[in-house]
């Protein structure tokens, strides 16, 4: 008797023990007493596991008639608040066994060996023969194409970063005058043909590499040059290339690559000396500086600095022609047959990209400044092209430049200007 008192206060201790422990530890040892007896029971073994929960036993023992699962089913839910989390974690659990054996009930009632009523009046469970037949598996090879994923073709297209447009023209000009037309004149011809192409590549991340290519020659005749049925009166060459590496949204570091010169000689009225031709003049410019990026909405400009960093080469391949186009026997030193300079400065270039003003109206300018602060060097190019239809254009090049390095003119002085208008045919793309 004094054994038995000992063991149910002995019990009552453990109790209390683990009642007052905290919900989460009571929770976790909970789910670890569960895991190990579904897993248990998911072995086909003779060796039952010490670890079991007699939870899960109305699942895996014999199917028996339960009358609280029935009495639950007609019930309906319960809307009663649970004490803690352990406790509602067992509602759960109860609440998808009953909805598994009321499936059966009403799907397969032949399987349900006996009552809740003959299973408490027996010993022992019936004994339940399993059999797990392994399904025959039957393997072949499958042919599946690289471009075949998951049952459907895939076709793999490798971002293309590089853009390529361009714009074409051809004007033509014709103008007839009377010997006795009241206001004089004489009559001509006159031709322009322009090129304007654009290699740009983008990574959309870090790196931006523009390429841009203009080109521009034009010929005129004359009544009052006896020596020249046509010569040139536009004649330019340039490619500019500038490599960006991007440091905020629309800030680069950049590097700036500028060469420009003529095609075909230039010569003035009734002489058969050239005043310029191709390599005199040729220029190289080449600096590291930052190019700054804004844009409003499509207008976008670039404004490019580089303090101190600029590197520009002149040179001129026909030394008779060195002082006139700003190479003096001072400054200039010996390339090949002709004379060239060099020097460092600092650079200022402006560019506002094609822009389209209206669906028939863009605009192109560019502005450049270089000095060595012994001599200034200036330029300002813009370029309006009015779409009247699809092939046919007219043009409006505005030019003005500044270069005190050259000799001056006796009624412009260093500023040279060059204004022209064109209507013809253009292609873009």
């Amino acid at each position: 008797m004094k054994t038995k008192f000992t063991f149910i206060l002995f019990s009552l201790f453990v109790l209390s023990s683990v009642t007052a422990q905290n919900n989460s530890d009571v929770y976790n040892y909970f789910n670890s007493k569960i895991d190990a007896a579904v897993s248990a029971a998911n072995t086909v073994s003779q060796d039952a596991s010490e670890e079991v929960n007699p939870v899960y036993a109305k699942l895996f023992a014999s199917p028996v008639l339960y009358d609280a699962v029935v009495e639950d089913a007609f019930a309906g839910s319960n809307d009663e608040a649970v004490a803690s989390d352990v406790k509602a974690m067992d509602d759960e659990r109860e609440s998808v066994i009953s909805n598994v054996l009321m499936g059966l009930y009403r799907n397969a009632p032949e399987k349900v060996h006996m009552t809740e009523a003959e299973l408490r009046s027996e010993k022992v469970l019936p004994a339940r023969e399993l059999k797990v037949s392994a399904p025959e598996l039957k393997f072949s090879k499958l042919e599946i194409p690289d471009d075949v994923v998951g049952g459907m073709k895939t076709t793999v297209t490798k971002p293309n970063y590089w853009k390529f447009s361009g714009r074409t023209s051809l004007t033509f000009s014709q103008n007839f005058v009377s010997p006795n037309w009241f206001q004089g004149g004489e009559n001509y011809y006159a031709m322009l043909a322009s090129v304007d192409l654009d290699l740009n590549y983008d990574d959309k991340n870090r790196i931006t590499f523009t390429n841009h290519f203009d080109f521009d020659l034009g010929f005129a005749t004359s009544q009052a040059d006896t020596e020249h049925k046509f010569k040139t009166n536009t004649d330019k060459i340039r490619l500019e290339s500038t490599f960006g590496y991007k440091v905020v949204k629309t800030l680069d570091v950049a590097a700036k690559m500028k060469l420009e010169s003529q095609t075909m000689p230039y010569y003035p009225a009734n002489t058969k000396d050239f005043k310029s031709n191709f390599l005199a003049p040729f220029d190289a410019n080449i600096s590291i500086g930052l190019n700054y990026k804004p844009s409003l909405g499509d207008f976008k400009i670039e404004v490019y600095l580089a303090p101190l960093s600029a590197y520009n080469f002149r040179y001129v391949h026909y030394p008779h022609l060195a002082s006139s186009l700003g190479i003096s026997e001072d400054t200039g030193f010996k390339v090949g047959r002709g004379l060239a300079r060099h020097d460092y400065g600092t650079q200022l270039v402006v560019t506002v990209p094609t822009y389209k003003i209206t669906s028939f109206l863009d605009v192109w300018s560019r502005l450049e400044y270089y000095t060595n602060y012994s001599r200034a060097f200036f330029q300002w190019e813009t370029k309006f092209n009015v779409a009247l239809s699809k092939y046919f254009t007219a043009s409006l090049m505005l030019h003005a430049r500044f270069d005190d390095s050259v000799l001056p003119d006796q009624d412009f002085g260093h500023w040279q200007l060059n204004e022209l208008f064109t209507l013809g045919v253009a292609y873009a793309w």
